[in-house]
């Protein structure tokens, strides 16, 4: 490789390649998908609006329901750790 003649080409070729990567701080990222978040919203509804929407809709779930599935749930949960733990 030749060597530079001045120190001011070798600087200067220093200084570009330290300003690319400083450039790419000042800008905004793109959102990312991480499940149901993209664009820094979380779009999975929370239990409280599928509630107001099973309600609007005349399709809501009994009390009874709602804690079956629940005791479900909570169950096959405790089987999971069992496992994790074995």
């Amino acid at each position: 490789m030749p060597q530079l003649s001045s120190p001011i080409p070798a600087l200067a070729l220093t200084v570009a390649l330290l300003a690319v990567p400083a450039a790419t701080f000042g800008q905004t990222p793109t959102p990312s998908r991480d499940a149901n978040v993209w664009g820094w919203h979380d779009h999975q509804p929370t239990q409280a609006e599928v509630v107001q929407r099973e309600r609007a809709a005349g399709v809501a779930v009994s009390p009874s329901q709602r804690d079956s599935s629940a005791a479900t749930v909570d169950e096959l949960y405790r089987q999971i750790l069992e496992r994790s733990h074995t």
